[in-house]
Protein backbone atom coordinates (compact mmCIF):
# COMPACT_ATOMS: atom_id res chain seq x y z
CA UNK A 1 0.00 0.00 0.00
CA UNK A 2 0.74 3.19 -0.84
CA UNK A 3 0.27 6.29 1.22
CA UNK A 4 0.72 9.71 -0.17
CA UNK A 5 0.15 13.14 1.76
CA UNK A 6 -0.54 16.54 -0.55
CA UNK A 7 -0.63 19.87 1.25
CA UNK A 8 -3.40 22.09 -0.56
CA UNK A 9 -3.12 25.39 1.45
CA UNK A 10 -6.38 27.00 -0.30
CA UNK A 11 -8.34 23.93 0.00
CA UNK A 12 -11.44 24.75 2.55
CA UNK A 13 -11.67 21.31 4.40
CA UNK A 14 -9.71 18.11 4.38
CA UNK A 15 -10.79 15.74 1.52
CA UNK A 16 -9.54 11.46 1.78
CA UNK A 17 -9.39 9.96 -1.94
CA UNK A 18 -8.50 6.26 -1.91
CA UNK A 19 -7.80 4.91 -4.99
CA UNK A 20 -7.66 0.92 -4.77
CA UNK A 21 -8.04 -1.32 -8.09
CA UNK A 22 -10.92 -3.38 -6.47
CA UNK A 23 -13.18 -2.58 -3.19
CA UNK A 24 -11.21 -5.47 -0.58
CA UNK A 25 -12.20 -5.49 3.31
CA UNK A 26 -8.64 -3.73 4.03
CA UNK A 27 -10.09 -0.78 2.11
CA UNK A 28 -13.69 -0.99 3.61
CA UNK A 29 -11.78 -1.27 6.91
CA UNK A 30 -9.60 1.45 6.12
CA UNK A 31 -12.73 3.76 5.29
CA UNK A 32 -14.54 2.87 8.42
CA UNK A 33 -11.43 3.88 10.63
CA UNK A 34 -11.32 7.26 8.87
CA UNK A 35 -14.66 8.13 8.68
CA UNK A 36 -14.77 6.95 13.02
CA UNK A 37 -11.89 9.04 13.48
CA UNK A 38 -13.25 11.92 12.15
CA UNK A 39 -16.75 11.43 13.46
CA UNK A 40 -14.83 11.79 17.29
CA UNK A 41 -14.03 15.01 16.97
CA UNK A 42 -17.38 17.11 15.87
CA UNK A 43 -19.63 18.24 18.34
CA UNK A 44 -23.08 19.80 18.58
CA UNK A 45 -23.90 22.73 19.93
CA UNK A 46 -27.05 22.45 22.59
CA UNK A 47 -28.22 24.06 25.79
CA UNK A 48 -30.26 23.60 28.88
CA UNK A 49 -33.35 24.97 30.19
CA UNK A 50 -32.00 27.73 32.04
CA UNK A 51 -29.88 28.60 28.89
CA UNK A 52 -26.35 27.64 29.79
CA UNK A 53 -24.65 26.49 26.34
CA UNK A 54 -23.19 22.94 25.93
CA UNK A 55 -20.98 21.75 23.15
CA UNK A 56 -21.34 17.73 23.37
CA UNK A 57 -19.20 15.58 21.57
CA UNK A 58 -21.37 13.57 19.03
CA UNK A 59 -20.13 10.32 20.08
CA UNK A 60 -21.88 10.88 23.21
CA UNK A 61 -25.21 11.58 21.68
CA UNK A 62 -27.83 8.68 22.35
CA UNK A 63 -30.40 9.99 20.38
CA UNK A 64 -32.70 12.89 19.91
CA UNK A 65 -36.09 12.79 20.15
CA UNK A 66 -39.23 15.56 19.63
CA UNK A 67 -41.78 16.34 22.74
CA UNK A 68 -44.33 19.15 22.51
CA UNK A 69 -42.34 20.85 19.81
CA UNK A 70 -39.26 20.63 21.06
CA UNK A 71 -35.87 18.93 20.40
CA UNK A 72 -34.38 16.70 22.85
CA UNK A 73 -30.97 15.58 22.97
CA UNK A 74 -30.01 12.60 25.20
CA UNK A 75 -26.92 11.61 26.65
CA UNK A 76 -26.48 8.94 28.97
CA UNK A 77 -27.41 11.01 31.89
CA UNK A 78 -28.42 14.06 30.51
CA UNK A 79 -31.06 15.87 28.51
CA UNK A 80 -30.38 19.03 26.69
CA UNK A 81 -32.17 20.89 24.24
CA UNK A 82 -31.67 22.20 20.43
CA UNK A 83 -32.74 24.59 18.17
CA UNK A 84 -32.66 22.80 15.13
CA UNK A 85 -35.70 20.73 13.90
CA UNK A 86 -35.47 17.01 14.08
CA UNK A 87 -35.40 17.39 9.84
CA UNK A 88 -32.27 19.38 9.65
CA UNK A 89 -30.72 17.10 11.98
CA UNK A 90 -31.34 13.94 9.52
CA UNK A 91 -29.36 15.87 6.90
CA UNK A 92 -26.57 17.08 8.84
CA UNK A 93 -25.92 14.21 10.71
CA UNK A 94 -22.70 11.76 9.90
CA UNK A 95 -23.93 8.22 9.07
CA UNK A 96 -23.83 6.75 12.12
CA UNK A 97 -27.18 8.68 13.52
CA UNK A 98 -30.36 7.24 11.43
CA UNK A 99 -33.80 8.32 11.93
CA UNK A 100 -35.74 5.28 13.69
CA UNK A 101 -39.14 7.03 14.17
CA UNK A 102 -40.94 9.88 12.94
CA UNK A 103 -40.04 11.47 16.27
CA UNK A 104 -36.40 9.91 16.93
CA UNK A 105 -33.36 10.14 15.34
CA UNK A 106 -30.45 7.71 17.37
CA UNK A 107 -27.08 7.09 17.58
CA UNK A 108 -26.03 3.79 15.79
CA UNK A 109 -23.08 3.36 17.87
CA UNK A 110 -24.79 3.60 20.81
CA UNK A 111 -27.13 0.99 20.91
CA UNK A 112 -26.56 -2.15 23.18
CA UNK A 113 -29.31 -4.50 22.34
CA UNK A 114 -32.83 -4.12 20.57
CA UNK A 115 -36.19 -6.18 22.46
CA UNK A 116 -38.65 -7.09 20.53
CA UNK A 117 -42.15 -7.16 22.01
CA UNK A 118 -45.59 -8.43 20.86
CA UNK A 119 -45.77 -4.40 19.27
CA UNK A 120 -42.24 -2.90 18.43
CA UNK A 121 -38.91 -2.84 19.54
CA UNK A 122 -37.12 -1.25 22.55
CA UNK A 123 -33.41 -0.11 21.64
CA UNK A 124 -31.35 0.23 24.89
CA UNK A 125 -27.96 1.52 25.43
CA UNK A 126 -24.62 1.39 26.65
CA UNK A 127 -24.12 2.97 30.07
CA UNK A 128 -28.06 4.10 30.52
CA UNK A 129 -30.88 3.37 31.38
CA UNK A 130 -32.55 5.40 28.69
CA UNK A 131 -34.95 3.33 26.29
CA UNK A 132 -36.39 4.26 22.71
CA UNK A 133 -39.13 2.75 20.61
CA UNK A 134 -38.33 2.45 17.21
CA UNK A 135 -41.34 2.40 14.71
CA UNK A 136 -42.06 -0.66 12.83
CA UNK A 137 -41.59 1.06 9.36
CA UNK A 138 -38.65 1.74 10.29
CA UNK A 139 -37.23 -1.28 11.63
CA UNK A 140 -36.15 -3.13 8.88
CA UNK A 141 -33.88 -0.49 7.40
CA UNK A 142 -32.63 0.19 11.01
CA UNK A 143 -31.52 -3.94 10.96
CA UNK A 144 -30.18 -3.82 7.80
CA UNK A 145 -27.96 -0.84 8.53
CA UNK A 146 -26.64 -2.39 12.08
CA UNK A 147 -26.17 -5.86 9.98
CA UNK A 148 -23.72 -3.98 7.72
CA UNK A 149 -21.85 -2.27 10.16
CA UNK A 150 -21.63 -5.50 12.46
CA UNK A 151 -19.57 -7.42 8.78
CA UNK A 152 -17.47 -4.40 9.11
Amino acid sequence: MKITIEVQPDLQEKEIIIRTPELDQQTKNLSHLLEDQAKQKQHFKSFDQAGTEYYLKLAEILFFETDERKVLVHTAHQIYLTDKKLYQLAEVLPPNFMRVAKSAILNLDQIFSLKHTFTNTLVQFYNSQKQLYVSRSYYKSLKQRLDERRLH
